[in-house]
């Protein structure tokens, strides 16, 4: 299977289960919205570190800091899901859920290039 479309795959279930928490949190919790969608986002990193390690990128060398620089990558993630919703979210479960997919989509395009090139590279160090 291709390593695109495992990352797909996984990548969609991980951002599937970070919008509805996220849209939980943004519509539940008393928080700024922006610290909510970014809770929802750090709760979701060692799942999506080991669903990648284990599925996605199987052919990948090891690297002694792959957690901690798939956690840097996230950082990322984490500011376009906190930066969507401090724009874009309104309080409502319905229409956070469409702001945090989307946001979800557009982090999942950087995470994917940084991960194959950085944290699991094929084959070797680069």
């Amino acid at each position: 299977m291709n390593t695109v479309f495992r990352f797909l795959l996984v990548g969609g279930a991980l951002a599937l289960v970070y919008a509805l928490l996220a849209a939980l949190a943004t519509s539940q919790l008393p928080w700024p919205k922006a610290i909510s969608a970014a809770a929802a986002w750090i709760a979701c990193i060692p799942l999506g570190f080991w669903c990648h390690r284990h599925f996605t990128f199987t052919g990948s060398a090891r690297r002694p800091f792959a957690l901690g620089l798939y956690a840097l990558t996230q950082v990322l993630g984490m500011g376009i899901g906190a930066g969507t919703s401090f724009l874009f979210a309104s309080g409502r479960f319905w229409p956070d859920l469409m702001v945090h997919l989307c946001a979800s989509a557009l982090a999942a395009v950087a995470s994917y290039v940084i991960n194959r090139k950085l944290t699991f590279p094929e084959g070797g160090a680069p």
